[in-house]
């Protein structure tokens, strides 16, 4: 705000505030036989002569009804603000001396601001039809309320639109007013946490001719965003939109979004056809007016008060904003009535007198404080009825609750609703309840969608909303300059100095391009000298510095990278690997029978084999003749009998009960075992003909004798000694090549390096192996942090990647012929003691459980002599 303004609202409110206490000497009581109210509108405005004529027509309205105020006259004294904030403070300064109980208006935000510290100071209500800037709902303007929804509510709900639409980057243009500015900040405060920027704004002065108009207009004609967001009054947005429309800017391809103090006009606009001409296609917000049977009475009075017969619903000639000052009047009206049953009077308090080196000379000392001002404001503040334009209901911030948005398009000679808004709900295609009671929660992502939309050209498809510009330099793009890997990035120098560009990472490029609706030249910088592998971070690094405009190239996504600029969708799949050398896997397979159990395993299956055992001598030797005879004899049949079990050939006969149901878990158990023995031999059989087993990534770390090789400006240095891989154990490899020598001659013990590079290698290289990957990760192209260009190619490389072109592109430089096929090994785990813990604990339950009822039996029973032989 101006420095005037603080100075006028200091002196003012120094010169009227004092204690509501005083009285006597300074005050005075007046009977509530008729109480004033006053209006601040501008008479200048179509708006203010119309707000004008609606309070009158509810003054006369309450008068008439004996049961609003029991017969207590309600005047009104009307003050013309004339949409200027020093004439408005002059005009309210007026009404206080004319012992105002509360003001309806100001008309404007401008004029707000003076008038709400005004009414603070000498406890006045006020309450406004029309202002809707968001900081007059700060905690400083106590007795400020207004029925015309927040800015800020409304901004919410355009935001709403924008995140639904997936736009990223917008527009905003408005007017340079204090109005303006905080509807527009309040826009950027709501649009920055879903991850949307206001690209531009480009403030209006109140004014301005069409000729300034339409060359500010023309700046944002070559710019790349084209969702244009329009936050001004009526008036200069239709010079706004006729220029707009000279310049072909309200054509295909762009998107203008108003708020309602233009969408609220726009139905009154039919016999203006240049304004019809140049708005067809705009999205806009409003408040929604619900149908009433109050409304329908309302507009058939209007119509009597303006002489015409012709008013096609509600907003076809009347403004909102004319309900709403209707609506305020009926608001103060109601809390009178409930401040005189209370306290039956009305009165004002003399100020103190102050030096005349204070002001004590001047009209605005002796100015009155309304006494029972406080307990009108709580009375308006619980205010609960339906007015013409709705429900009347204030929350402690003195803004109304539970606020709904029309979401309109402007088609033909009218606008056309194609959803609603509410905080509650977000965009809906239909209206959501009225009297929701869960609490309001704003939220940037929403699922439902709204009716189609007549875009500006005439389309039904969602404009882009941006486009690349053509007034800029193209694109330098950064790609890194190394020796070897040409399969993915290929630069050489051709004669006449011409560098060509290929490679699987180039052609991704370039065809994620063509699919972009809009052209985008660019040019290709080499990042490197072509002999020494450049730094990969220090790529990144100078895209996020904005050096280069993009990075294309064989480009690991990492978080780190991703702090400092925005990647694309990854275009292929990345992850480390570690790579070495086939071993001969003959000398493993004279043991490979030990291999599907762990040393565990086998021990503690022998001892259950010897337990079982055991528990069956227990359970037969008193019943089974094959059971008794000498000990070494019985030792030989236990043994002979368990270990013929697990091959299912034993041939003894089990005669009791209990032997019974113990051989039957036992046999499920080896046939478990046994399947999965067999399983997994074949499996490490079939395995070990092919290629031996690579030691994985924790392997190689735990054996600081291994060192480890890597390509040269890579990022897994760093990543292997955030494991603990000491530096000393890394050997940095300049091109594939160099792999297939380093692992030859011992010089490294295996290489981690990432899959594509891997695969590449292995498809010619036949004599090596590579383990599993682990970190898994991708390839993406880098952008400047909030690049449109990087969420517009996410979507065309989605669109490659589900056509099958990158799957061609890959299989065109990455497929060698060398090698017929090659794998990458799984690693077989051994079969461990966890894998059976509970297929051991069933067994060895049921033979406890065997043996103690046996010997429960043996001890009920009386003991029998064993038979003679």
């Amino acid at each position: 705000m101006d420095r005037s303004f603080f100075i006028f609202t200091i002196i003012t409110c120094c010169i009227i505030y004092s204690h509501a206490g005083e009285k006597g000497a300074y005050g005075q009581q007046v009977r509530s036989g008729a109480v004033t109210i006053g209006a601040l509108v501008a008479l200048n405005s179509k708006m203010g002569r119309e707000a004008k004529l609606a309070m009158e027509l509810a003054v006369q309205k309450v008068n008439l009804d004996s049961t609003v105020l029991n017969g207590t006259e309600l005047r009104l004294r009307v003050m013309d603000e004339n949409c200027d904030a020093l004439q408005g403070a002059a005009a309210a300064i007026s009404l206080f001396e004319n012992e105002v109980v509360a003001i309806a208006g100001p008309q404007t935000s401008a004029a707000s601001h003076f008038v709400a510290y005004m009414g603070a100071a000498a406890q006045v209500p006020i309450v406004s039809f029309s202002a809707t800037d968001p900081n007059l709902s700060e905690n400083q303007y106590d007795y400020f309320l207004r029925l015309a929804n927040n800015d800020r509510v409304q901004m919410m709900a355009i935001a709403s639109v924008v995140s639904l639409y997936g736009w990223r980057e917008v527009v905003a243009l408005y007017t340079n007013d204090d109005y303006g500015r905080s509807g527009i900040e309040a826009l950027n405060e709501v649009l920055i946490p879903m991850g949307v920027k206001i690209l531009k704004r480009l403030g209006f002065s109140p004014g301005l001719g069409k000729t300034d108009i339409g060359n500010l207009l023309a700046e944002l004609y070559e710019f790349g965003s084209k969702i244009y967001i329009v936050h001004m009054e009526a008036s200069m947005s239709r010079a706004l939109f006729t220029e707009a429309f000279n310049l072909g800017m309200i054509s295909t391809g762009f998107v203008w979004i108003v708020t309602e103090a233009t969408s609220n006009v726009l139905d009154m606009i039919y016999l203006d056809d240049e304004y019809l001409q140049s708005v067809q296609g705009i999205l806009g917000t409003r408040s929604f007016i619900p149908d009433s049977l109050e409304l329908q009475a309302f507009l058939n009075e209007w119509k009597k008060l303006k002489g015409t017969e012709e008013l096609g619903g509600v907003r076809a000639h009347l403004s909102m904003y004319t309900l709403y000052a209707y609506d305020s009047i009926w608001t103060i009206a109601n809390a009178v009535r409930n401040l005189l049953d209370y306290n039956g009077t009305i009165s004002f308090v003399s100020q103190k007198p102050f030096p005349d080196a204070a002001g004590g000379r001047t009209d605005l000392s002796k100015l009155k404080l309304f006494k029972e001002g406080a307990n009108l404001l709580q009375e308006i503040l619980q205010t609960n009825f339906t007015g013409i334009a709705g429900k009347v209901q204030f929350n402690r911030s003195g803004d109304v609750l539970h606020p709904t948005f029309e979401i309109v398009n402007m088609v033909g000679k009218g606008l056309r609703v194609v959803g609603y808004w509410t905080e509650n709900s977000g965009c809906t295609l239909s209206l959501p309840a009225a009297a929701s009671k869960s609490k309001s929660v704003f939220k940037g992502e929403n699922v439902q969608k709204l009716q189609d939309v007549i875009w500006p050209g005439g389309l039904a498809r969602v404009p882009q909303g941006w486009i690349f510009p053509t007034n800029t330099r193209p694109l330098l793009v950064a790609v890194p300059y190394k020796q070897g890997y040409e399969e993915f990035v290929g630069i050489k120098q051709l004669a006449d100095n011409v560098t060509s560009f290929d490679g699987f990472c180039i052609d991704v490029f370039k065809a994620a391009l063509s699919q972009l609706p809009y052209h985008v030249p660019y040019s290709f910088i080499p990042f490197g000298n072509g002999i020494v592998t450049p730094s990969y971070d220090e790529l990144v690094r100078s895209v996020a510095s904005k050096e280069f405009d993009a990075a294309v190239g064989d480009i690991e996504i990492t978080k780190s990278r991703s702090d400092i600029v925005d990647f694309t969708q990854p275009y292929t799949a990345s992850g480390l690997t570690v790579l070495a050398s086939r071993k001969d896997a003959s000398s493993n397979i004279a043991w490979a029978f030990l291999q599907p159990f762990t040393p565990a395993m086998w021990l503690t299956t022998f001892f259950f084999v010897l337990v079982n055992g055991l528990v069956m001598w227990i359970l037969e030797h008193k019943k089974n003749p094959e059971f008794r005879g000498e000990p070494k004899k019985q030792i030989a049949t236990i043994l002979w009998f368990i270990f013929s079990s697990l091959f299912f050939v034993q041939r003894e006969d089990v005669k009791s009960t209990l032997g019974k149901a113990a051989l039957l878990v036992w046999l499920f158990f080896v046939l478990i075992i046994k399947s999965s023995y067999t399983a997994s031999l074949g499996s490490i059989l079939t395995v070990q003909q092919s290629v031996s087993q690579t030691p994985g990534i924790q392997s190689i770390i735990n054996q600081p004798e291994v060192r480890i090789g890597y390509q040269t400006g890579s990022f897994v240095k760093n990543y292997l000694m955030q494991l603990g891989v000491t530096e000393d154990r890394l050997v940095n490899l300049s091109s594939l090549t160099n792999y297939a020598v380093a692992l030859n001659n011992k010089s490294v013990g295996a290489i981690v390096d990432e899959l594509p590079y891997v695969q590449l290698f292995l498809s010619s290289e036949c004599n090596f192996t590579a383990a599993q990957e682990f970190a898994k990760g991708g390839w993406g192209f880098a952008f400047p942090k909030g690049s449109q260009l990087a969420l517009d190619l996410s979507q065309a490389l989605l669109q490659l990647s589900e056509n099958g072109e990158l799957q061609r592109l890959f299989d065109t430089w990455l497929r060698s012929s060398d090698c017929s096929s090659f794998e990458v090994n799984t690693n077989l785990s051994d079969l461990t003691l966890s894998s059976f813990w509970g297929l051991f604990l069933l067994t060895g339950s049921t033979s406890l459980i065997c043996c103690l009822l046996y010997a429960y039996l043996q001890w009920m029973l009386p003991t029998e002599a064993p038979p003679k032989h």
